[in-house]
């Protein structure tokens, strides 16, 4: 059986979710017998692609597309086209919601729906129609669909319920990666946030909820972790609350995230909405305890293992942070279930649990 991923994610993310469940996915795949997986890219500077495993991951590739992300989008897109037209493979799997293929595909093809946000919070996204609208069109026309969570799953059906008979909840996994040692410089004591930190991520809210236990210890910081520099309203809120002396955002490499999550005080993920949460498993495999949402999938992934708090709710979100960050036996519980509940989350599980759903797709057809 052989598998062919697109370009889409590979040629626009460096690190991300998306881009390491489909590049650990291809990876489980051609490690099992009978299998294969490919992915239909020139080039991708993705961190989590194996070097040489494309075509021009090469010094040629680097110097025609070096600094030049439209140029490697286009020419990725080509040969996406390329493959899916010689039909060397038995199910397609685009990595995003691109329409680009269905001129010319023959072959049955599935997609996976990381979240169904831009259909819940249209109004923070400019794109958010466009992407609706492609969507959509591959919900209808896909031969099964992926739905990383129960909670994914319920929203997919929520707004298209003929789409009901052909999801499959498959969750994502935690890779264990060995990493190379960091060394960053940090405080003694942290609260970390990680990644985004726009519209849907609850930053503000969040801010502005902890502004009044980091005013009362000076010694306790914020570290964000990726999302970009802060921008000018997230500075007006630390410079209103004096604690921007206390908070850093850094741009980091796996090490060093890795790092960041073992030495964390607490660990805090105040979104509104989550289709998965990937970042509460990588938090449990480097024993950081975790603070999070009562809302969408975060009950679902996390279980028993975090602090729960009102997204929508100030004295919420302080209560548990301060909680966790202050009381070492909660912290330590919290750590102990973690590791429990990183067990149900193996991406060995995630790959059979695919395979499963494409040999399905298979007999279908």
């Amino acid at each position: 059986m052989k598998i062919l991923f697109d370009h889409q994610y590979f040629s626009t993310q460096k690190y991300g979710g998306i881009t390491r469940y489909f590049a650990g996915l291809n990876d489980g795949l051609n490690k099992r017998p009978g299998v294969s997986g490919k992915i239909a890219a020139l080039y991708s500077e993705n961190a989590y692609l194996p070097k040489g495993l494309l075509p021009l991951d090469n010094v040629i590739g680097k110097n025609i597309f070096n600094r030049h992300n439209n140029r490697m989008f286009r020419w990725n897109k080509r040969y996406s086209n390329y493959l899916i037209k010689q039909y060397n493979y038995d199910i397609f799997h685009p990595t995003y919601y691109d329409t680009y293929f269905l001129n010319g595909i023959k072959n049955p093809f599935l997609i996976t729906v990381h979240d169904m946000i831009h259909e819940t919070l249209p109004h923070l996204f400019p794109d958010s129609a466009a992407v609706i609208a492609r969507k959509k069109q591959l919900i209808e026309k896909a031969s099964a669909i992926i739905a990383i969570s129960e909670y994914t799953q319920q929203q997919i059906i929520k707004y298209y319920p003929k789409a009901g008979a052909k999801i499959t909840v498959v969750h994502h996994g935690y890779i264990l990666n060995p990493t190379s040692a960091s060394a960053l410089i940090l405080p003694k004591k942290y609260i970390l946030f990680v990644g985004d930190r726009a519209f849907y991520k609850n930053f503000a809210t969040f801010i502005k909820a902890i502004g009044g236990v980091l005013q009362q210890d000076n010694s306790l910081h914020l570290i964000c972790a990726g999302g970009g520099l802060f921008n000018k309203e997230e500075q007006k809120i630390l410079l209103t609350f004096n604690i921007a002396a206390q908070c850093q955002q850094l741009t980091v490499t796996d090490a060093q995230l890795k790092q960041l999550y073992t030495q964390a005080a607490v660990f805090a993920f105040p979104s509104y909405q989550e289709g998965f949460g990937l970042p509460l498993l990588e938090a449990f495999a480097n024993n950081c305890p975790v603070v999070c949402s009562n809302t969408t999938c975060f009950p679902e992934i996390a279980g028993d293992a975090a602090f729960y708090f009102d997204p929508m709710d100030e004295a919420s979100i302080k209560e548990a942070v301060t909680k966790v960050s202050y009381d070492d036996n909660i912290r330590q519980s919290l750590i102990a279930k973690g590791q429990q509940r990183l067990q149900s989350f193996a991406f060995d599980k995630c790959v059979d649990n695919t395979i499963q759903v494409y040999n399905t797709l298979l007999k279908s057809v």
